[in-house]
């Protein structure tokens, strides 16, 4: 094992730099857990929008129709789905079931618990980074800037609080994360406790989001290299190990598979062919590596405006890849029980960026697909900082490494604070909601392709881009749009944001003879049309 980058004879400037570093971490962690919660302190309207987000929206819709004797439904009850992530969506129900369904009440309820789960994260990403940095360097300072970047990384903290399943999923990603490197420390074969409790874990990884099978499957595959390359056992021996958790894994998954295929006819929810059916091969592959560079460097999210510039696409991506090249190379020779670990976190990498760059739609969501990853990624560029620092000044590494540590926790917190100027940070999808509340009685049908935050607001909405209604899918997918199965529908009023409008310019003739446009408001970004046949 070779030498600690960071030396140990520092000036005294930089050892005082590294412990304000230290104490400005902490303070961070307390910024950060201080802002998940203000929501709860504020009024309705911000406790309402702030955090929650459409598709947020959608899950707890589901969350409050299990409380209250609905099962797992959307609109008014009346519409079975399975477009959701089940873990997080049921530990949700939790606050509607003691509310009696209260939908604002229960709000508090929500935010307290993505506050908590965020929490244990931020404690797992901790004890991740400092038994992926320990061989470099023991000094707690890193992996505290580690977690303090992961809990007040703009972009990061949205994703964890947005009530869906991203912080739930990131904190059984990195507990089964540390849980194989615990294992794999203490030598030989799995017992027959490793057995059940890795299981159990991949078990619930998958069921926190589906594509937590591409962790668990870079589990297995780098712990079955490893039994290779090390010759502990042979082939079939290693299978034999690896058989029983994955059983277990499966047992834990499998209602929620039968769940899927019985009713719906895939074990992947339809919010996935929702996204992806229509999707061309490689439509995310030049998004992939900026969203990537974003997630390793949380203070540097990247324009919105960039995001379709190739220079930009190989430039972040060449960091990426020589960041982790770097770190991965270093940390093999080092060496050490929880290289297998990083090079499974490095695996599971891979096959998401992959998956989500050249096989799945929704571009807008890239970011908080492969949110999970950055546990592993802002480590690796921790590493390579603190390695990076020690060879362009052996006797500054620590004052060099603080310094940006420092910068880059700030601008975290500037870009945290320029969210909370009014009109900077905007939900997209109340105007909707306040016009239906005004205008339309509840026991009228209203329908949307963003049917997330409308639909809680007001039960009787209907889905009509399939994330999670079936039918509107089934017709999809079948006749390549939802407007037939609008005029099929007991649709009244169908609202959202302004585009819409030009629906009733579309090739369907009954459509544009059943619908008629009646708000079309560029400056609310606004539509809103009407059945004919129906009263105002």
């Amino acid at each position: 094992m070779g030498p600690p980058y960071v030396c140990n004879q520092q000036p005294a400037s930089a050892m005082k730099l590294e412990k304000f570093l230290l104490l400005f971490g902490v303070a961070c962690l307390v910024f950060g857990a201080l802002y998940r919660l203000f929501p709860i302190l504020s009024d309705a309207r911000t406790l309402s929008s702030f955090f929650i987000t459409e598709d947020g929206y959608l899950m707890l819709t589901v969350a409050r129709n299990m409380a209250i004797g609905n099962g797992i439904t959307v609109a008014n009850g009346e519409v079975w789905t399975n477009g959701f992530q089940p873990l997080t969506t049921f530990l949700f129900s939790v606050p509607y079931l003691i509310t009696g369904g209260d939908k604002v009440t229960s709000l508090n309820g929500i935010v307290g618990l993505s506050a908590l789960i965020s929490m244990a994260a931020a404690w797992a990403i901790f004890a991740f980074a400092r038994q992926a940095l320990r061989p470099q360097t023991t000094a707690t300072t890193w992996p505290l800037l580690v977690t303090a970047l992961w809990f007040v990384g703009p972009l990061l903290l949205l994703h964890s609080m947005n009530a869906l399943e991203t912080g739930m999923y990131t904190l059984m990603v990195t507990v089964t994360a540390l849980c194989f490197g615990h294992i794999l420390a203490r030598g030989g074969t799995y017992t027959l406790r490793d057995q059940i409790i890795l299981g159990s874990l991949c078990g619930l990884v998958f069921l926190a989001r589906n594509d937590g099978a591409f962790f668990v499957t870079a589990i297995f595959l780098v712990r079955f290299i490893q039994i290779q390359v090390s010759r502990q056992t042979g082939v079939w021996g290693a299978v034999k190990e690896a058989f029983p958790p994955g059983i277990i894994s499966l047992l834990w998954a499998a209602p929620w598979m039968i769940y899927n295929y019985r009713l719906f006819g895939s074990i992947m929810p339809i919010s996935g062919h929702s996204q992806s059916h229509s999707t061309p091969f490689g439509s995310n592959a030049a998004l992939s590596p900026i969203k990537l560079f974003e997630t390793m460097f949380p203070m540097a999210p990247i324009p919105n405006s960039f995001d379709a510039s190739p220079v930009v696409a190989v430039a972040t991506g060449a960091v990426v890849l020589l960041v982790l090249a770097s770190f991965l190379w270093a940390e093999t020779r080092r060496g050490g029980p929880f290289v297998p670990v990083l090079f499974a976190f490095a695996l599971y990498t891979l096959m998401l960026a992959g998956y989500y760059g050249l096989f799945f739609g929704a571009a807008h969501f890239l970011s908080r697909y492969l949110a999970p990853t950055a546990p592993f990624l802002i480590t690796a560029a921790v590493s390579v900082g603190i390695a990076l620092a020690g060879r362009l000044s052996q006797e500054r590494a620590t004052g060099l490494m603080s310094m940006a540590g420092l910068v880059a926790l700030v601008l975290c917190i500037g870009l945290l604070g320029r969210l909370l100027v009014p009109g900077v940070k905007d939900q997209g999808h109340f105007q909707v909601v306040d016009w239906i509340d005004e205008n339309v009685a509840e026991e009228v049908w209203v329908g949307a392709v963003q049917t997330g935050t409308l639909g809680y607001w007001h039960d009787r909405t209907i889905n009509l881009d399939g994330k999670v209604n079936p039918d509107a899918l089934r017709a999809l997918m079948t006749e390549g749009h939802a407007l037939d199965y609008a005029v099929r529908s007991k649709l009244d009023y169908i609202a959202d944001w302004v585009g819409m409008a030009r629906w009733i310019d579309a090739p369907v003739p009954a459509f544009a003879r059943t619908f008629e446009v009646i708000v079309e408001d560029q400056d609310k970004n606004l539509s809103v049309l009407r059945r004919r046949s129906s009263s105002s």
